[in-house]
């Protein structure tokens, strides 16, 4: 990272210049010591500033994602494996961007550990799925994503259960049983990351046109048998969630059900998921981005 890279560099440069003040120059000259500070001054600034400066170099030098993490996606993640070779690199880059930019941890037995990168991945690529056609792709306002390894209670949702969206604390909640599932049988499962991520894009983008939803969002997946896997009570279930995964996930039975509904989200994400090798619609928004 650049942070460290420079923070490294001026703090070097400030034990060298101590070195050459204590060690090597004559007394009368100790004067030359003022010359530790810019470097102290720097170095200090590469560390706070940190977040800012590797975001900075990313976006110059997006990373790219390891290979296996390619192919992990290509296997069982349909919208990156329709993209255009072109799309697949720059869905690459921002997955990777994401991983840097958020903070994941893993909750077992009380404590918090690493996420492997595999799983992080798979959550990662439902946030850039979502906002392929976006200039912001990171969703700045939700930070951290924990992580446990089955379903879980929580002071709001006190029975178990599998995903959820903490708003007070702008963070997500998964469980690693049902974002494996849903990701290797996309089919039979339903994408609780993507629906969690529906709710975090809304209140990231409010003032968006979002259609209102109607009773032909249940066709693709049905009020019990999203409560039965994510479990939550139907009358809590968000439908905006059901609604977009039925946008990304059938997008040609939706248009056929919800003709209108279907050109407002065109025009929210700016993704058309019937042109799926080049889904972005107004590239003007995400030129000069990654």
């Amino acid at each position: 990272m650049l942070s460290k890279k420079l923070y490294l560099l001026f703090g070097t440069g400030a034990i060298i210049m101590i070195l050459v003040v204590a060690v090597i120059l004559p007394d009368e000259q100790s004067w030359m010591s003022v010359f530790i500070i810019p470097f102290a001054i720097l170095g200090a600034l590469s560390y706070v500033f940190s977040p800012q400066l590797d975001w900075w170099w990313y976006q110059k030098h997006p990373p790219e994602l390891p290979g296996n993490l390619g192919n992990l996606l290509l296997k069982y993640f349909p919208f990156y494996q329709n993209l255009s070779a072109v799309n697949k690199t720059r869905f690459r880059r921002r997955t990777s961007m994401y991983l840097e930019a958020r903070g994941f941890k893993a909750m077992t037995g009380g404590e918090e550990r690493d996420v492997p990168l595999d799983l992080k991945t798979i959550v990662a690529a439902n946030a850039i799925m979502l906002t392929f056609g976006s200039k912001d792709f990171i969703l700045d306002k939700f930070e951290r994503i924990f992580i446990y390894l089955q379903a879980f209670p929580t002071p709001d949702h006190p029975y178990l259960h599998g995903s959820e969206l903490n708003e007070e604390d702008t963070c997500f909640l998964f469980s690693a049983e049902h974002i494996v599932l849903a990701f290797q049988q996309s089919n039979k499962y339903y994408n609780l990351v993507l629906h969690e991520f529906a709710r975090a894009f809304q209140m990231s983008f409010p003032k968006k046109n979002y259609p209102e939803i109607k009773e032909a969002t249940w066709e693709l997946w049905k009020k019990d048998s999203i409560s039965k896997f994510i479990g939550i009570p139907e009358e809590k279930i968000n439908p905006l969630g059901p609604s977009i995964n039925f946008f990304f996930q059938n997008p040609q039975k939706f248009k056929t059900l919800m003709p209108e509904d279907f050109e407002k989200y065109q025009q929210v994400f700016n993704i058309n998921p019937l042109n799926p090798k080049d889904p972005v619609i107004d590239k003007s928004i995400i030129a000069n981005v990654p």
